[in-house]
């Protein structure tokens, strides 16, 4: 833990050991299982960043020479504020950069704007390199396929990756549009996606997305080379360029259409938990045959307008704002019929049924 700091291991072993009271080389070096030698330059190091004190031996001579060391609130306190003001100078000169890189931008070649990044393991670098540069806000569409997705890969605490949830522990924002195809079949409603609720994400779901994306604030975005892969081993990355504002823009399009997942995530079901009426569950099956809506509407025995008020009445109630939204949802409370009912008679050219 105090690698941060820039002290070794054998470092470390020695002022740990000198916290749990060891005083002599020899007592030191059997609690820290190291030779004498390499005892000695740790606690010359030590010295050095006032972090141990040493003791001579006894004025008679006898004894071993003592070291005691620091109190680790005081001993340390000056070696993080020089590391923190350290991470302060490097992260301005990184934002002096960064201005030096958007004005060069500006006249760069248009080539240069875009970047081809290929291999499972690459795009998977890129993932995490581009969400830990955001500062404020992460905006992604999640569908298959996943290069981002292994068991390994998930962090075992808190079931989702771990560079998401480290960087929603610093505050930034994720919004996020999960296609409804990658949550039906990946089923990842009580893992991941439960565990970045309970962090914070803004989550909405939407059927047919039309591809995978992520987006770091408005400065980088991350889209697959081509539009449907059966596997995701390439993908472009966008630097700013009338692109990337395109691709903020239409995922702000994008996500004012999708539908919000809390319901979901909480165990439950947007609309009436109480099921549908009667007349939702025909208005419901006859959805699912294909007719027109003059034909639905001449089954149910009502208007043309009517028909169309209750429509739209059973897709307001579940949230829906499509046909293939309120089939989606209806499917996902289980409201559907196991098979469409059959329509009506047809008559064949010879007269009979």
């Amino acid at each position: 833990m105090l690698e941060a700091l820039d002290l070794d291991p054998v470092q470390q072993q020695v002022y740990e050991a000198l916290v749990d009271g060891a005083v002599t080389v020899g007592e030191l070096r059997a609690a820290a299982g190291v030779s004498a030698a390499r005892v000695r330059a740790a606690l010359a190091s030590l010295e050095k960043l006032n972090l141990v004190g040493r003791f001579a031996a006894d004025r008679g001579g006898g004894g071993a020479e003592r070291y005691l060391p620091v109190a680790p609130e005081i001993a340390f306190e000056s070696l993080l504020l020089a590391r923190e003001e350290e991470i302060h100078r490097t992260r301005r000169h990184i934002q002096h950069l960064a201005a030096r890189f958007r004005a060069h931008t500006a006249g760069r070649d248009p080539l240069e704007l875009v970047e081809i990044v290929t291999g499972r393991a690459a795009v998977i670098r890129q993932v995490d390199q581009l969400q830990r540069s955001a500062h404020a806000e992460i905006r992604g569409i999640d569908r298959p396929p996943y290069a981002n997705s292994d068991p390994d890969r998930l962090d075992p605490k808190t079931g989702m990756m771990p560079v998401q949830a480290q960087m929603m522990r610093r505050g930034i924002r994720y919004r996020v549009i999960y296609d409804t195809d990658g949550l039906i079949t990946s089923q990842r409603f009580d893992t991941d996606i439960g565990a970045a609720a309970e962090l914070g994400e803004d989550a909405r779901v939407m059927a047919d997305t039309p591809t995978k994306m992520l987006i770091a604030d408005d400065r980088i975005a991350l889209i697959p080379l081509r539009a449907a892969p059966n596997e995701l081993a390439s993908s472009v990355v966008v630097h700013p360029s009338g692109l990337l504002e395109v691709l903020c823009e239409f995922f702000e399009v994008l996500w004012g259409r999708a539908l919000p997942i809390s319901d979901y995530l909480s165990g439950r079901r947007p609309g009436a938990p109480d099921g549908p009426s009667p007349q939702e569950a025909k208005l419901l099956a006859l959805l699912m045959t294909g007719m027109t809506d003059q034909v639905m509407a001449r089954q149910l025995g009502i208007s043309y307008r009517t028909f169309q008020r209750r429509l739209h009445g059973l897709m307001e109630r579940l949230g829906a704002t499509t046909r293939f939204q309120l089939g989606m949802r209806a499917a996902s409370l289980g409201w559907l019929p196991q098979a469409p009912p059959e329509g009506p008679a047809r008559t064949a050219k010879n007269g009979t049924a």
